[in-house]
């Protein structure tokens, strides 16, 4: 899927979400307080362990010999067993557990995001502006749905194969999520505010959404007075919502 020029947050409405709008800030949050627990769990494949500690060899007799060092020196380099294998294993999961994600996306109007997401419609989804030029457009990547876990190898997070491994640590989720249409943005720090990455285009509520919640979400943004309101309505005789401006 292209990159489209608008991205989408559900949010229930809460202290922290008015903070959000009323500072311009988004959260990044760490994977352990996602709803998926298999989100950011992929590691390295113990059934790779062979293959991880050949290439871990390779790259030890390779380094042994253009630093003149003789072959008994290669466990100095690098152990090359089990234990070893586990440690950098273990190492990678604390290493993508640490980082902060936020994610978007492409659709506002999904009834089962409206209920997971946004407090069973009682919440509101922003619309934040991703044309070009936009930080936002800049960081955002694809979230990739897939039937089976990837398989990767110590081999495959040298430099030379470039962010590929690393990417399908946080970018990969089970397919039966594909529904979400997901986009992220990604810091090394989670659990923790920063700027929003573009502008608020529009704030929709949810189609249970309280009037005097509405009256909160707009006085919040009452220094943005280009973001547009618009609300979610149930069609009536479809299993569908449409989003209206108000």
């Amino acid at each position: 899927m292209d990159l489209p020029y608008t991205l989408y947050k559900y949010m229930p409405l809460s202290a922290y979400s008015l903070a959000s709008l009323t500072n311009n800030t988004i959260w990044l949050a760490k994977p352990a307080s996602f709803n998926d627990p298999f989100d950011c769990a992929i590691t390295l494949d113990r059934k790779k362990y062979k293959e991880s500690v050949m290439h871990a060899v390779t790259v030890a007799i390779e380094r042994a010999q253009s630093e003149g060092l003789r072959r008994e020196h290669l466990l100095d380099i690098w152990p090359g067993d089990a234990e070893a294998f586990e440690t950098f294993r273990v190492s990678l999961l604390e290493k993508i557990q640490n980082i902060g994600i936020c994610s978007f996306s492409a659709v506002p109007n999904h009834m089962l995001m409206w209920s997971h997401y946004a407090n069973h419609h009682r919440g509101f989804c922003v619309e934040y502006d991703c044309s070009e030029e936009t930080k936002l457009r800049k960081l955002a990547q694809e979230v990739q749905y897939r039937d089976e876990v990837p398989s990767l190898s110590a081999a495959d997070f040298m430099p030379q194969n470039g962010e590929e491994a690393f990417d399908a640590l946080w970018l990969t989720k089970a397919k039966c999520w594909s529904y979400e249409q997901e986009w992220r943005i990604m810091v090394s720090e989670g659990d923790k505010a920063y700027t929003a990455p573009s502008a608020i285009l529009s704030v929709t509520f949810g189609a249970r959404m309280s009037t005097s919640d509405r009256v909160m979400i707009t006085a919040a943004l009452r220094h943005q007075p280009n973001v547009q309101f618009k609300e979610a309505i149930l069609k009536e005789g479809e299993f569908f919502i449409e989003i209206v401006d108000i």
